[in-house]
């Protein structure tokens, strides 16, 4: 069945949308000019705050735990849950609860939108904690299969089991979440993720005394229910229903949408599963380095890819429901500005991390536990995941626009080619670069993902091949060159890495290092006639005097 049935199976039950064009352009008409970047800001500053207590976790699991044996046994486990909470709820938020949630929410249906919710908060809560109690039971099988050492095996196991029943508190949250964002309510949900490091940092700091590395476990638990706790109240006019409809339409809408993610997200995390299985097998430590990297690779993607993507994506599933030119080039209008946008963004963020990946890690993690050689690990990690940085934010938005328009399976089919290319990589690496040649692998994967989905999206939209393009591309190129001849001349001038220095000194050096690279970057851009520097300028003013 094409995206247009199903949209018609979900109007026949519920009534036609009156004056849908017109509605849809009056929500539009802000947008371009500061509706998404408005909500994007908004979800930046909360992923800033959620990326800001991220790093703190990771600070204090560094000092209490390093990057050890036990450290990888945590995260293995954190990997199986983290593995099913994906595949069965968090994967279907952008790709169907959201779009789906947005067309009942764009026209006030609040009776509709509370069925739905609550069928699917019913479900999670049955269904998937009879899923969770035969984990629990087969939770040695999950770990061997990840490969964890012997020595940490047992550990892996206890942790996997304690994690696991958190599922369902995520699992809840998440559907919570995606009902916010359909309603545009992005200030509470641009809390959600931070209050989640919240928990485990508490736990970790109060039990890590008593429990050691279990405190960790307990803190994701904690991290969940406050989740759920935080976001109630902005459920205003939303009511719970003891029921479980699973033939209402748009309850059949959002499992036909979200069948073909499952199965790309199923063949994905067996790809988590052999990258897990290789790490532990380049050694002990090697699974909490690529974390510890990983941390750190994904701040900027979550402050500028995720953060606009999750703004653009009820606007745009609004827009896919126009069917004339007029609404499909907004459609085209918008996602072009949208890349524009993080591309520039993400940029300068990228280069200083690179740059300054040692001292960057050193400042952040090196004390106590977290020793110089750890430092030099995750150094090395994070070099090699670099490359996807703009590829993957990129990657983030083309996704959303898919999902708009209901087409759930392109991105999928486009998935199986990049696992097939992280094999090639993974394999053909793990030998000569070990540790380091997964995280390659990964980048690549991701890179070509972005790749394959752009170029299939624009030979339907011409809008995206547009001739200045090339030229912006060429830009940021340029820019982004000189930035990184600006943070390596400043960090130059300001006195070399200063690995054993003070943290506060260490920390000072990174961010002057790295506002002269952005500096420059914004100098040369502004030299370039790049217009959307002027724009990103503007809004930002804007917005501060709000």
């Amino acid at each position: 069945m094409s995206a247009s049935d199903d949209l018609a199976a979900v109007a026949a039950t519920s009534g036609e949308f009156d004056n849908r064009s017109g509605e849809l352009a009056g929500a539009f008409e802000e947008t371009p000019s500061g509706g998404v970047a408005a909500a994007a800001l908004v979800i930046g500053i909360g992923n800033v705050s959620s990326r800001l207590l991220g790093l703190v976790r990771e600070l204090v699991i560094a000092a209490l735990f390093g990057a050890t044996g036990a450290t990888s046994a945590f995260r293995t486990a954190t990997r199986v849950s983290t593995a099913v909470y994906d595949l069965l709820l968090s994967g279907a938020t952008t790709s169907a609860l959201v779009p789906v949630f947005s067309e009942y929410a764009a026209r006030g249906d609040t009776a509709e939108l509370s069925r739905i919710v609550s069928t699917f908060v019913n479900v999670t809560l049955t269904g998937l904690g009879l899923v969770v109690a035969a984990l629990v039971i087969f939770a040695p099988l999950l770990v061997r299969a990840l490969g964890a050492e012997a020595d940490f095996f047992d550990l892996a196991v206890d942790l996997t089991r304690i994690t696991l029943p958190t599922i369902l508190l995520l699992g809840v949250s998440g559907i919570l979440t995606a009902v916010l964002y359909a309603r545009r309510s992005f200030m509470v949900t641009a809390l959600v993720a931070a209050i989640y490091n919240v928990g485990i940092i508490l736990a970790a700091l109060t039990l890590a005394r008593f429990m050691s590395i279990y405190s960790l476990a307990i803190g994701i638990g904690l991290g969940a229910l406050l989740q759920i706790a935080i976001q109630l109240p902005a459920l205003r006019g939303m009511r719970y229903q003891a029921v479980i409809a699973l033939r209402h339409p748009g309850v059949r809408l959002v499992l036909r949408l979200y069948t073909p993610v499952f199965v790309g997200m199923l063949a994905s995390y067996a790809v988590v599963v052999i990258d897990t299985h290789l790490a532990w097998l380049t050694g002990p430590d090697s699974v909490a380095a690529m974390a510890f990297a990983t941390t750190l690779i994904q701040f900027p993607i979550g402050l500028v890819g995720a953060a606009t993507s999750l703004a653009i994506l009820p606007s745009l599933s609004r827009l896919a429901l126009r069917s004339d030119d007029a609404g499909e080039q907004i459609f085209v209008a918008t996602l072009m500005r949208g890349l524009k946008l993080v591309v520039l963004l993400i940029v300068p963020i990228g280069v200083s991390m690179v740059v300054l990946r040692e001292p960057l890690v050193g400042a952040l993690f090196q004390r106590f536990a977290f020793d110089q050689r750890a430092t030099e690990r995750t150094a090395v990690a994070l070099l090699a995941y670099s490359p996807q940085l703009p590829f993957v934010v990129v990657d983030q938005l083309l996704i959303v626009a898919y999902y708009a328009r209901k087409q759930t399976r392109t991105p999928v089919l486009v998935g199986f080619v990049g696992i097939g290319v992280y094999l090639v990589v993974a394999l053909s690496t793990i030998a000569p670069l070990g540790m380091p040649g997964l995280a390659l692998a990964n980048a690549v994967q991701n890179s070509v993902h972005a790749v394959v989905l752009y170029a299939l999206l624009a030979r339907r939209y011409p809008l995206l091949r547009a001739a200045d393009l090339i030229g912006f591309v060429a830009a940021i190129g340029l820019g982004g060159a000189l930035c990184a001849l600006g943070v390596w001349a400043a960090s130059a001038a300001l006195g070399g890495h200063l690995v054993g220095g003070p943290t506060l000194l260490r920390l000072a050096f990174v961010a002057a290092s790295s506002c002269i690279g952005v500096t420059v970057y914004c100098g040369a851009l502004r030299a370039l006639r790049v217009e959307e520097l002027a724009e990103v300028a503007a809004l930002a003013v804007r917005l501060a005097r709000r």
